[in-house]
């Protein structure tokens, strides 16, 4: 070899010389960049091995659409800090929403792939716009409240009263129930539709006489207006058993044919994300009060209006046919409300496979 070297013209020799300390140093690289790629003649793209190829095709962008509360927020604060989505290969763009029915018209125009739906949203999946592929908790977070000044105590005062309430949500419903409970039918009130921040801003300002909501923003309205102000009616559990009121994630069902094994890793990661706020729920409202800027003491409150479905307890009632009766019994609702014209079979909406896989070793 040395002598070879000797042979040749100075130029050549170092050229030479460069050459072998370029090859010793590709060798003795840890850096993952200079193994994943070869060399390729001058002018043309660079080689890509294997290797890189399969590193680069795990991170795979899923358009979430999620609301600002500790169900649908927490899993996206505590799945970013963790890296529970990255390491399922996944890329979330989380998109905030305020209710369900806006995210359905988002999945439906291709903006959103999953999004999380709170129950009163549940009639869009039974129509066939969505698949729900797991469960995040059983809530009792609407709640009713009238106005100190209406006057009204109970179910029955809201007769001939104007009630604010975004329509197509769970406080609708528990609107619905108590008027049932009461032997009114929504006709029976001046039910006006509302967006969340403009029922907030009427009930505060004295511009209705009663509001259907949910938490936190009913704890926005107490800081505000103070709890010997607010008459509350009834929440979620004021029907309980016969009525449960699941939180859900639901797909798209052009998503979920098109990329059913995405689906599935994205049930790992939200099985993950759970879990990890359950067992962490002090660190789980410090991260969804930074993620959302919704205050910490809000979030705390929504803790005790919501009863948390871990990922064993989810697989368990998408087996036993839990979960089938709480959507059979939600669907008698739409229909009562005229959200649905009939019920369906709830397993034509349910998708339980990827939860049940997701637990599995």
């Amino acid at each position: 070899m040395v002598s070879t070297i000797k042979s040749l013209p100075k130029l050549s020799v170092t050229a030479a010389l460069f050459s072998v300390v370029l090859l010793l140093s590709a060798c003795g690289s840890s850096g993952g960049s200079s193994a994943a790629q070869t060399s390729s003649p001058q002018g043309s793209s660079p080689v890509t091995t294997p290797v890189q190829a399969k590193t680069e095709a795990k991170v795979l962008t899923i358009n979430f659409g999620y609301i600002p509360d500790m169900g649908g927020a927490a899993p996206v604060a505590i799945g970013e800090e963790k890296g529970f989505f990255k390491e399922e290969g996944i890329k979330l763009n989380a998109i905030k929403f305020l209710s369900g029915p806006p995210e359905f018209q988002a999945m439906a125009s291709g903006d959103v792939d999953i999004a999380y739906i709170g129950p009163g949203a549940a009639f869009l999946s039974a129509q066939g716009q969505g698949n729900i592929i797991g469960l995040i908790s059983l809530g009792k977070s609407d709640m009713v409240f009238a106005t100190k000044k209406s006057g009204v105590q109970d179910w029955k005062g809201l007769k001939g009263k104007t009630v604010g309430v975004p329509k197509g949500t769970s406080g609708e419903m528990v609107l619905n129930l108590g008027l049932e409970k009461a032997g009114l039918k929504p006709s029976d009130v001046n039910i006006v539709n509302m967006d969340v921040a403009g029922a907030v801003t009427a009930y505060v300002a004295g511009k209705v006489d009663a509001v259907a909501i949910w938490s936190p923003y009913t704890v926005e309205i107490e800081k505000q207006i103070g709890k010997e102000n607010m008459i509350k009616l009834g929440d979620n559990s004021s029907f309980f058993p016969d009525y449960s009121f699941p939180a859900s994630w639901v797909v798209s069902p052009k998503f979920l044919k098109e990329k059913p094994e995405l689906v599935e890793k994205f049930m790992k990661a939200m099985n993950k994300t759970t879990d990890y706020k359950i067992s962490h729920i002090d660190e789980a409202v410090k991260l969804t009060a930074a993620y959302t800027q919704v205050p910490e003491d809000s979030l705390k409150q929504e803790l005790d209006s919501r009863e948390w479905i871990d990922s064993k307890k989810q697989a368990e009632v998408f087996k036993d046919g839990s979960a089938k009766k709480w959507f059979d019994n939600l669907q008698k609702l739409f229909v009562d409300n005229g959200k649905l014209t009939s019920v369906v079979p709830s397993e034509n909406f349910l998708t339980t496979g990827p939860a049940i896989k997701a637990v599995q070793p």
